[in-house]
């Protein structure tokens, strides 16, 4: 046989081996990944979402999630309990009780001056009934001059007691933050027209500090000023501060009284005092067209039972003696005989009144009674009239922050 007649052996094809061998190393991989954990099992994680997940991307999500929500909540805790740290002793302390024309006063500076006049109050308290008790032995042996002091002392004791009730407190306290706005206003309008006038009107540090050793002197046994400021979260300079508007008021007074002397300038005026603005401008408007004269005006509309029997006629007025409202309207420069209110005027009282200037003199003497009380009184008139004044505004007192 020839060579070319005889069977060959197959050839294995070289593609087919690989192919072979890439098929065995496959099917091997295969097998290796087909891990249980790395399944999609096709069930959602969240609202539907999340079917196209593996089981360990499923887990390490909600890992994730679980401590993005503890870390939530703790962030959530801390914020709110800085926000109370805030709020109590910032925002609330800060927020506006009452207002004077442009100045705000806050509710704390009204609670150190509450928590002041509370403790003045009792330190007085506390130094009526000290005496009262000093005085038991005489009394007993029937001193005479005992009884008398003891019945001054049992009148001052009642004062006190109801000068330290908690409403009389709120309202006396809230009442000197307010007044006391007016008095700077008016101290920087006096020492605007002379300024010598402000050592008199401000009180100075050694004033200050001689009245902060009498408060603190003034302690009744067992009790310290120390322990006050503790008790009430107060400073020695939230002290000063409200010594100050103390003596700042008793300046003001021994002022203003100066200024009330015999004889001065005094208005003659006449008034028809109505309950309501539409009354007095009813009144106004029948004097204005003659329809009434100002005689029987007064007799048929006329509030005040002193001089409605007599046209109206209120006399000779000297300052600090009359209402502060009408003194205002009275004494203001260019006033002249015959002027008469072109509007209702809301006097002290808040009745609503005509007036009109029945004459004006220079240098009239005063009554020496009239005028001792109108100095005792000057600074209630000064204020009487400045809470009556249009030009100044009010932002009504918070009673809801005086009691909190």
């Amino acid at each position: 046989m020839s060579n070319q007649t005889l069977n060959k052996p197959a050839r294995k094809r070289r593609g087919s081996s690989k192919k072979t061998a890439n098929s065995a190393r496959a099917g091997t991989y295969r097998r290796q990944t087909a891990r249980i954990d790395g399944r999609r099992d096709g069930k959602p994680l969240l609202f539907g979402w999340g079917g196209h997940l593996t089981r360990v991307q499923k887990n390490r999500i909600q890992s994730r999630a679980a401590y993005g929500f503890f870390a939530a909540v703790i962030i959530l805790i801390v914020g709110v309990l800085i926000f109370g740290i805030i709020q109590q002793n910032v925002l609330i302390p800060n927020q506006t009780i009452a207002s004077v024309n442009s100045h705000n006063i806050s509710q704390d500076t009204y609670r150190k001056l509450l928590a002041y006049n509370a403790q003045d109050t009792w330190n007085q308290y506390s130094s009526l009934l000290q005496q009262q008790d000093q005085l038991q032995t005489k009394l007993a042996a029937g001193d005479p001059s005992a009884t008398t002091l003891n019945n001054t002392l049992t009148a001052q004791i009642q004062s006190v007691e109801g000068n330290y009730a908690q409403s009389q407190l709120a309202q006396a306290s809230i009442d000197q933050l307010v007044e006391d706005q007016l008095i700077q206003q008016g101290i920087t309008r006096f020492v605007q027209q002379n300024p010598k006038l402000a050592s008199k009107l401000e009180p100075s540090n050694a004033a200050i500090s001689q009245k902060l050793s009498a408060f603190e002197n003034a302690f009744p046994k067992g009790e310290t000023y120390n322990e006050f400021l503790s008790r009430d979260n107060l400073s020695t300079t939230d002290v000063r501060a409200d010594i100050a508007l103390e003596l700042r008021r008793t300046l003001m007074q021994s002022y203003l009284a100066t200024l009330l002397v015999s004889p001065t300038r005094q208005i003659h005026l006449r008034r028809i005092e109505t309950s309501t603005a539409a009354d007095a401008t009813k009144v106004l408007n029948l004097l204005d067209q003659n329809k009434i004269t100002w005689a029987d005006a007064a007799k048929k509309y006329s509030l005040d039972p002193n001089s409605k029997g007599t046209g109206g006629d209120m006399g000779w007025v000297p300052p600090g003696t009359g209402d502060a409202a009408i003194e205002l309207w009275a004494y203001a420069p260019g006033r002249k005989v015959n002027d008469i209110t072109t509007s209702p005027l809301k006097d002290s009282s808040g009745t609503f009144d005509i007036i009109q200037i029945l004459g004006i003199n220079p240098s009239l003497a005063v009554n020496a009674t009239i005028l001792q009380d109108a100095q005792a009184n000057a600074l209630a008139h000064w204020l009487s009239g400045q809470r009556a004044n249009s030009s100044n505004r009010f932002g009504t007192p918070n009673q809801t922050m005086m009691t909190a």
